[in-house]
């Protein structure tokens, strides 16, 4: 891979995510500030396919990982994030996984979405846990979700349907990056380098009827062609 391809894979990697995380946060501090307004009222749930599934915007604060997973345990998160973002910058940059396209892609909403959910686990946030709790005041580390789901029959009561956990943009990178990584460990390896120094091989080994010349070839009768005689010899005969 030539130094412009790897430059050109670590712009796409950096700006997705840079997107990804502006993205999130800003999406993240839009509903909160919006549901903290007296005089917001929420939207009633939307339904989707036919009303076998709903959409709505929620708040909700989330001291483990995804799906709720490990509640308490933020600062474990936290720096198993750290590990994760040190993990990707090494596979993009030394292991070589900047000479992927999809790679770059996967590895780039991975980072975003690390680093969307490690700013709310440091607090970054500001968020503070309400009044009339046991820790009122006190800083909250939590991670900000607010898309919830529901699945079920049309006909049953709301409460009664099935609430996926609520989540947030950046889990949505995340879970993406990882979709994409494990298809891709589906795909056969392949050398991008080789590839480019047999075709490089190829295109040298041509040849044309310019520059082509031919050698008569020997049979039994004349034997293999001598060499070549001096004029004298030729006029002797």
């Amino acid at each position: 891979m030539n130094h412009r391809t790897g430059l050109a894979s670590v712009v796409i990697f950096g700006a997705l995510a840079v997107v990804g995380v502006v993205a999130d946060l800003w999406s993240k501090a839009w509903v909160f500030d919006r549901f903290r307004d007296p005089a917001f009222v929420p939207a009633a749930p939307r339904p989707l396919a036919g009303g076998w599934a709903t959409f709505q915007l929620t708040t909700s604060f989330n001291e483990g990982a995804l799906f709720g997973i490990g509640q308490g345990l933020t600062w474990v998160f936290a720096l198993l994030s750290l590990v994760a973002v040190g993990g990707v910058l090494y596979w993009l940059l030394v292991l070589g996984g900047n000479r992927s396209t999809w790679l770059t892609i996967a590895l780039g909403l991975i980072l975003a979405g690390t680093l969307g959910n490690l700013f709310d686990r440091t607090g970054l946030h500001g968020e503070t846990y309400p009044e009339g709790t046991l820790r009122a005041g006190q800083q909250r580390y939590a991670v900000r979700d607010f898309l919830l789901f529901t699945f079920g029959d049309p006909g049953t009561p709301l409460p009664g349907r099935y609430h996926y956990p609520v989540f947030n943009f950046a889990d949505v990178f995340l879970v993406t990056g990882a979709v994409m990584l494990v298809l891709k460990s589906f795909q056969a390896e392949e050398d991008p380098e080789s590839e480019q120094d047999a075709d490089s091989a190829s295109s040298e080994i041509v040849a044309t009827p310019d520059t082509a010349t031919t050698t008569p070839a020997a049979t039994p009768e004349t034997g293999p062609p001598g060499p070549p005689r001096s004029p004298g010899e030729a006029t002797a005969s």
